[in-house]
């Protein structure tokens, strides 16, 4: 089968780069800011090789969800399905096993642990895309915990047990349960149609913004443990900067009832989960 353009490209907006860099900086955050590893024990080809077998499975994982997601998609945002119209069915699951296996591949090279919860990881990630996301909470939990994971993994490679790592990785899955929660609405038609037993769709909106209090609860008393935990008043006063951010947000899901609410919402969201990001710097 020959490649044409438009699967080269279809095959990059599939693999979401840019997410794939976050997760990249991510990890390296964790390492360098709030695990403290000296910049001369990250600049190895091992930590090298652990973000990029990651971001590999990462990839595989956006691709493998796109390819089942194709007819979903269709409904609820025809103008941006790229598996099918841009890069050929055949050829994402090709890229999805080729990836799979050599992020799995590299994983066992740098350390048997690490190529374990690539697989595990892999395995979630197409068991979710299958039948995993159609299990009211389950879909979201598994997101979340990936998300967890991409964290803890630098504590496995560095064999060490890290309080800010761990606080800040519980945080991080709070903000991105929120995230999946609000996608969850706001793709609840097509969802629907398709038998997906989502929040929304099982408990009505009412139902799903009570999920969202509930989390938003968790999330800021990790944060304040979070805070508590780093004696750097740089960056609880740049978690202070955030605050308005975050009442905004909970102002808005009280009075939000349309799907554009949500999209903006989700905006928001985005906003704060990438300040985190930003105040690992500042640790």
């Amino acid at each position: 089968m020959s490649i044409r353009l438009s699967d080269i490209t279809g095959f990059l907006i599939a693999s979401r780069i840019p997410n794939l860099l976050i997760i990249g900086y991510t990890q390296f955050a964790t390492a360098k800011f709030l695990m403290g590893i000296d910049l001369q024990n990250l600049l190895t080809i091992d930590f090298l090789l652990l973000m990029t077998s990651t971001g590999m499975i990462g990839a595989a994982g956006y691709i493998i969800n796109d390819y089942f997601d194709q007819k979903i998609d269709m409904i609820n945002r025809p103008g941006k399905v790229v598996v099918g119209p841009d890069l050929r069915r055949r050829l994402a699951l090709a890229a999805h096993i080729i990836l799979s296996i050599t992020g799995i591949g590299i994983g066992f090279y740098i350390d048997p642990m690490i190529g374990a919860i690539h697989i595990f990881s892999t395995g979630a990630l197409f068991t979710y895309s299958i039948g995993i996301k159609r299990i009211l909470l389950l879909s979201t939990l598994t997101i979340s915990f990936l998300t967890i994971l991409t964290i803890l993994i630098v504590t496995v490679f560095f064999r060490e047990i890290n309080i800010l790592a761990l606080v800040f990785s519980m945080f991080g899955c709070a903000a991105v349960f929120v995230r999946e929660t609000l996608k969850d609405i706001i793709s609840s038609k097509g969802e629907e149609a398709f038998g997906v037993q989502s929040v929304p769709i099982v408990w009505g909106l009412r139902g799903a913004k009570l999920v969202i209090y509930l989390v938003c609860i968790a999330g800021i008393a990790l944060l304040a443990v979070y805070l508590l935990a780093i004696p750097n008043w740089t960056v609880r006063i740049f978690f202070g900067a955030l605050l308005p951010i975050m009442l905004w947000f909970i102002y808005k899901l009280v009075k939000a009832d349309k799907i554009k609410d949500f999209r903006n919402l989700k905006t928001s969201i985005d906003v704060i989960i990438l300040g985190g990001l930003v105040s690992m710097s500042l640790v």
